[in-house]
This record gives structure tokens, sequence and C-alpha cells, in this order.
């Protein structure tokens, strides 16, 4: 178990006397607070999870665009997803849900739940909780963010990330691309990570100027997942 770094002081309010919580964070190394906040992720048991661009959209090796998606991850390898997609230029909203090595998926004409073959989903590949995970461990260079991009109760730190490090959500990346951006909002007192904003393509197909916004909420929350049909 982790303990957080964040300590909450309170102090009263010059106008009208009350008094609110202030967190004043610890000021450790942008390398240890990934770390801390890497550690604090593997100690939890469920979260949910929203996925969002700018500037396009994540292209999966499969040729399927994600323009968005959602859902809730049960750790190590359950999840459920509900995302908007683009197959051949059509819009299909996809919902999966996977229980260990089951995977399920609505059809996307009848939208019906189907039980897929081994090996055949189109996010066969796809974990959340791995993915978050991989963007924390293979930060490179970390360094606190500008104040202008400083938010009250959170450490803020950019880095560079291979584009392997988005491989769980992608299915495949192009590894000659050039490094993406990262930065990563931490909060100050649970360390839990609640958001990465990443800048630039992780296979041949997507836009340079593309940026990945994926936000984690509701840890160790009551989640339960299981089969749809």
């Amino acid at each position: 178990m982790i303990t957080a770094i964040g300590v909450v002081l309170t102090v009263a309010c010059s106008s009208g006397g009350s008094s609110e919580p202030v967190v004043v964070l610890e000021q450790i190394s942008p390398a240890e607070i990934i770390s801390h906040s890497s550690d604090a992720l593997s100690d939890t048991t469920t979260f949910r999870f929203a996925l969002s661009h700018d500037h396009g959209n994540t292209i999966l090796t499969n040729g399927i665009e994600v323009s968005k998606a959602s859902g809730t991850a049960m750790a190590p390898n359950s999840y459920t997803l509900d995302a908007d997609t683009l197959v051949g230029g059509f819009f299909v909203n996809t919902r999966v849900t996977v229980i260990d090595q089951d995977s399920y998926m609505t059809h996307p004409i009848t939208q019906r739940w189907e039980l897929l073959e081994p090996g055949t989903s189109p996010f066969g590949t796809f974990n959340p909780a791995s993915l978050v995970a991989s963007i924390l461990e293979q930060i490179e260079k970390p360094q606190i963010a500008p104040l202008e991009a400083s938010k009250a109760g959170s450490y803020v730190v950019d880095g560079l990330l291979p584009a392997i490090a988005l491989k769980s959500l992608t299915g495949g990346v192009d590894e000659t691309a050039p490094q993406l951006e990262v930065r990563v909002t931490i909060d100050g007192t649970s360390l839990y990570p609640v958001e990465a904003r990443i800048t630039g393509r992780a296979t041949t197909t997507e836009s340079g100027e593309l940026v990945r916004t994926v936000r984690l909420f509701e840890f160790n929350s009551d989640i339960a997942i299981e089969p749809p049909i």
C-alpha cells in the first residue's frame, strides 16, 4: 500500500469566516510522483474511464476509427466499453464486455450481443488498466508542467512517450513514430492518475496533431461486470 502525499489543512476564508480544506502538496520530484501514482494504480480494483479526441481519432490497426469511448474496468482483465466508431466510413456504436478470456460485442446492425470466438474481437488487445499502467511506466523525461497548467490539489507532469506505450489501445503501433507528448494529472491526495493528455500519432494512419485525452474516475467503486447474455 502507498501512503498519500497530500496533506489536508483547514484554513479560514477571510470573507465569511468559514473554513475549507486545502491540499498542500509535498514537493517531490516528477519521477517520484509518477512512480507513486503507478503504485497507487496497481492497488486499485475498479475504475471508470473515458476517451476523447481532438484533431482526429484513434485508428486501430484493423482500420476502425474510435472517436470517443467510455466504460468500466475491473482489474486485471475485465472491462466494459461503449465506443462511437467509424467502420468503412459508416458510424457504428459498439459495446463490448470482456470478462477474462470471454469477449462479447454488439452486432453492428442488429445491436444484439454476441459471444465472439477467441481472437476475433476488433478490440482484442484493448485493456484500460494495462493502457494507463503502460503510460505511467514509460514516461520519459518527466517534469512539472508550466504554472498555467497547474490544478489545485493535483500534480501535473509533462513528459514524452514512445508509441509502443499505446499498443494496448491501438492494437499495434508504428515504432518509428516520433515520441508523443504526454501531460498526466495526478490527484495529490490519493495519487491516482485522473487524466492523461497525449499528443501525436501512434500508427501510420493517424494525424500527427491528434490529441487523445484519457480520464479516470470513481476508483474502487462498486462496479460489477457480468456477461450480457
